[in-house]
């Protein structure tokens, strides 16, 4: 019925705390398939990991090499995700990114929202490495450039997506309106067979690296180009991390030459 694929690469114990968030929902069953990006320390914890752990839930995990031109960023995270997604078989798939979590009833409340549609949401709250909540203040955390990042603070305040010193970001896809539509990857549903013919974005510029739109905003582009209606659960059942490479400058994956393929 569904898959839930997951990228991963020099995280394990955020990875471990991913999964077990997987292992915890509360449908009936779940295919996880996780694509280790060129990591041997985390294909050694997955090849120990105890699959049976995960009864009713079937995990199972590929190794993708690296060639000497790839580089953390998300020209290398479409791609492994486009790979991911060819291998899927089931209805319904979604991905979630290692360093994130989902409440029990996450993927339950989606399925709810999926009949007659060919995507879900749902909406998240923001919370850092360590665990505490992140508010959003005035600023749109996924921006390099501060003026920017104010303004867009502003135009999501606008479209009811923030709430000034609340961690609870309310994401939407508003039909033909791009700026007032906002969905993170790992709050997605989709009907597999859609996002197989639509895929994921390979081409980024200096402009997309300076706003940190990143494959998720892609998506996102082309879904509201298209027109359809995507309802939400309206519910934060997705605790979304800061600190990788869209909103922390100085990780891996961050810098320009990561985005674009002729830095």
């Amino acid at each position: 019925m569904l898959t839930a694929i997951v990228v991963t690469r020099n995280r394990v114990v955020l990875l471990r705390r991913a999964l077990q968030s997987l292992r915890t929902q509360n449908v009936g069953k779940i295919n996880i398939l996780v694509i280790v990006d060129d990591c041997d320390s985390t294909a050694d914890f997955l090849a120990l990991g105890g699959k049976d752990k995960f009864h009713p839930h079937v995990l199972k995990w590929v190794y993708k090499a690296r060639t000497p031109k790839d580089r953390t960023g998300p020209i290398r995270l479409a791609a492994l995700r486009n790979f991911a997604l060819s291998a899927v078989k089931t209805e319904f798939c979604c991905f979630l990114d290692d360093d994130n979590q989902l409440e029990p009833e996450h993927y339950s409340r989606l399925l709810e929202c999926m009949p007659g549609h060919h995507a879900a949401h749902s909406w998240r709250s923001l919370w850092t490495r360590a665990g505490a909540p992140f508010p959003i203040v005035d600023k749109h955390p996924w921006c390099r450039d501060p003026e920017l990042a104010s303004n867009l603070f502003m135009q999501y305040r606008n479209a009811g997506i923030y709430e000034a010193n609340s961690n609870v970001v309310r994401d939407q896809v508003v039909l033909g309106c791009r700026a007032q539509s906002m969905v993170d990857t790992s709050e997605w549903m989709f009907r597999s067979e859609f996002l197989q013919k639509i895929g994921f974005e390979a081409k980024y510029t200096a402009e997309d690296w300076e706003t940190s739109r990143c494959e998720d905003s892609k998506l996102l582009d082309k879904i509201v180009e298209l027109g359809i209606k995507v309802p939400s659960t309206k519910s934060a059942t997705l605790r979304y991390h800061m600190g990788g490479y869209s909103n922390e400058w100085s990780t891996e994956g961050a810098e320009l030459n990561s985005w674009i393929s002729e830095p």
